[in-house]
């Protein structure tokens, strides 16, 4: 089964990058982008049985690995379905 994880800074951490971005956008004419945060995204095949199992594997992964506690939240999309 296939999970999706985001994972983005928290709204209270500063996000450089994502300043960026925007005062680029800005620069090219898109005044109406009003701010961009960036992020992480994986695409993660579970070989469970269910989509709870999944989202539980998904999650303990996301955890230990995919983001840092501290300073990024995460969330997980979880589906056969899911496709790109």
């Amino acid at each position: 089964m296939r999970a999706r994880v985001y994972v983005t800074l928290k709204s209270s951490v500063f996000d450089p990058q994502g300043t960026t971005v925007a005062e680029a956008l800005h620069t090219l004419g898109y005044q109406m982008v009003s701010g961009v945060r960036q992020g992480k995204y994986f695409e993660l095949e579970i070989d469970a049985a269910t989509e709870d199992e999944t989202r539980k594997i998904a999650s303990e992964v996301s955890d230990k690995l995919l983001a840092n506690p501290v300073i990024e939240s995460y969330r997980i999309e979880v589906g056969t379905g899911v496709t790109s």
